[in-house]
């Protein structure tokens, strides 16, 4: 299993995080420190707190000039109660006045706490078997750690959110999105609701890399999608659904066919407004299709295939809409 999930955590370091955050100090918790010249019997009764998981040990022999620093070392819950355990169950009485020197992994994993979670974790599961599961230290002005357990459900989630959403823009993949279209389809045979899609599609892109680079580019459709996340109405959703088009989903309230044109052109000229204000070193304009079903029945592959159709073959000068069109 530590296998797989080192080869999840290597494939997804490669990638930019989804989320602004995925620094390991967002997981890491304060952690106490004590000198190796303690006795192992005052460790055990430090670690009788359920909460304490490991404690970082400082080397108290004083190094001679010239040489190394002193060491860092940690000791880990399940290590110290396997020390205290023994082979032959006397453990305890041979170790209790010995120094916490004794019971030390004086080779921890110790990282900076900037350091991306799942660079962390590729690290965490690549330690030798005895180790592999111990906590991870995390430099800093005071010591901190994080278990291994945080580290794989950090990195199942962000797994899950990669498999969801767009790395770049944030929002739905393109998967995501005609999922949760189809979603919403079915449920407007359950009354008298219309989905309405509107399709975005980012104009001259090739240009904008041309002229300004592709970082510009992605810093563009990188700013789509932060301007969709930040205002869209509640109960409304966007995607990236190729490389320059966005979707926006929506579900309106039983209406009569004018009501339902309204609301929806309403939502279109929102979006475009929105989008309009400059955000980085080019300014996109887009190019729109409108659809929307009739009431009480939708279907989803109808919607995307006359949506696209109208995007792709209608000319839409700068900065114009597009006729809305319904569809049942």
């Amino acid at each position: 299993m530590h296998d797989e999930l080192t080869e999840l955590a290597q494939h997804t370091a490669m990638r930019p995080p989804a989320r602004a955050s995925g620094a390991v100090a967002d997981l890491a918790r304060p952690v106490l420190s004590v000198g190796s010249a303690m006795p192992v019997g005052q460790l055990e009764v430090v670690f009788r707190d359920p909460d304490v998981a490991c404690v970082v040990v400082h080397d108290d022999a004083v190094p001679p000039p010239g040489a190394p620093a002193p060491r860092t070392g940690v000791v880990v819950r399940a290590s110290l109660v396997a020390a205290l355990t023994g082979r032959l169950g006397y453990g305890r009485a041979v170790l209790e006045r010995r120094p916490v020197a004794s019971v030390t992994d004086w080779a921890p994993l110790v990282v900076a706490p900037t350091a991306a979670v799942t660079e962390v974790a590729t690290l965490a599961m690549s330690r030798p078997d005895d180790h592999r599961y111990d906590d991870v230290l995390v430099r800093g002005g005071h010591w901190a750690s994080v278990g291994a357990a945080e580290l794989v459900r950090s990195l199942v989630g962000t797994l899950a959110e990669r498999s969801t959403h767009d790395p770049l823009t944030g929002l739905l993949s393109r998967r995501s999105t005609w999922h949760s279209l189809t979603r919403r389809c079915r449920l407007v045979a359950h009354g008298g609701t219309r989905v309405v899609l509107l399709l975005l599609d980012v104009r001259d892109m090739a240009g904008i890399n041309a002229v300004h680079g592709q970082d510009a580019g992605d810093a563009v459709l990188a700013g789509v999608g932060r301007s969709l996340r930040s205002w869209l109405p509640g109960g409304c959703e966007a995607g990236r659904v190729d490389g320059d088009r966005f979707a926006v989903l929506a579900t309106l309230p039983a209406m009569g066919d004018v009501e339902a044109a309204a609301s929806a052109e309403a939502l279109r000229h929102e979006v475009l407004a929105r989008l309009g204000a400059p955000d980085g070193p080019a300014r996109p304009t887009f190019r729109t299709s409108l659809t929307w079903s009739v009431a009480g029945a939708a279907d989803a592959d109808e919607l995307v295939r006359e949506g696209e159709a109208r995007l792709a073959t209608t000319p839409t000068p700068p900065n114009t809409t597009w006729v809305p069109l319904s569809v049942g």
